[in-house]
């Protein structure tokens, strides 16, 4: 099973920016229409770069509801293709968001999922990456598992994601996906940052094994970052960690979920 988290950020700078912000969705896919099985949908940027996104879900009602799950939203390079392999940065510039929806033991007609992008241009900002981190597990029934992708210095942090994995262990899912700092006030990752502070440089997502069997993989979490000024350092907002302790390094420069990125100026 897997994990993943992303984290977004953009570059800080010490004079005006001008910002526009606009988000997209493509309305509702269906589905899963079979147990223990997922679909994955995407909001695309038509222009600027995705800076984050998320995923809406309709359940309908009855037994069968709890069935419909959430299994990853985060970035992608062109809408469709997952980040899965070496960790660190593994993408730059990204304008497609995904958001993946999971079955458990029950479906029925109602199950959708609506994927959101949020979509930024910048006459500072043209540039971000998406770094991601990941961690083999839950190995075991009812037990979290956290990740952390942390952006590399000079970085914003701008948001992140997560991403668990395989589909077919229905009750794996992420339970938490938030922002956080890479120091021993945090655990590393572990709690998220609290209301009011600043300059987040990680993300962190919590992948939860309710009870279901299967191979783990690993669990992926990423987030986007951009370079800063010196006198402006990375920012970001924030909330709770999950209970289980996992200590992951930040990743090489060279942390959905699933994948992650950091930004860059021109």
């Amino acid at each position: 099973m897997t994990t993943a988290l992303l984290a977004l950020a953009v570059p800080g700078v010490a004079y005006a920016n001008t910002v526009a912000v606009t988000v997209k969705t493509p309305g509702t896919t269906a589905g899963p229409a079979t147990t223990f099985s997922e679909i994955s949908t995407h909001a695309d940027c038509s222009s600027g770069l995705v800076s984050g996104g998320g995923i809406n879900q309709a359940i309908g009602t009855g037994t069968s509801s709890n069935g419909n799950h959430v299994n990853g939203t985060g970035p992608s390079s062109d809408g469709s293709t997952e980040y899965t392999g070496s960790t660190g940065v593994v993408g730059t510039d990204n304008t497609h968001w995904l958001g993946i929806g999971g079955s458990g033991g029950a479906v029925n007609s109602s199950f959708s999922s609506t994927p959101y992008a949020v979509c930024f241009t910048s006459n500072l900002i043209n540039h971000t990456q998406t770094v991601m981190n990941k961690a083999a597990g839950p190995t075991s029934s009812s037990t979290p598992l956290a990740v952390t992708a942390t952006c590399p210095a000079n970085t914003v942090l701008l948001g992140g994601g997560a991403r668990t994995t395989p589909a077919d262990v229905g009750s794996l899912k992420p339970i938490a996906s938030f922002p956080t700092f890479n120091n021993s006030t945090h655990d590393y990752g572990l709690k998220a940052a609290a209301d009011g502070e600043s300059n987040p440089d990680s993300w962190t997502a919590v992948g939860y094994n309710g009870g279901g069997a299967g191979s783990p993989t690993p669990i992926r979490t990423s987030g986007r970052s951009a370079p800063t000024t010196a006198s402006e350092p990375p920012v970001g907002p924030g909330p709770q960690a999950g209970p289980s302790r996992l200590r992951i390094p930040p990743p090489v420069t060279p942390v959905s979920p699933r994948t992650g990125e950091k930004a860059s100026t021109p």
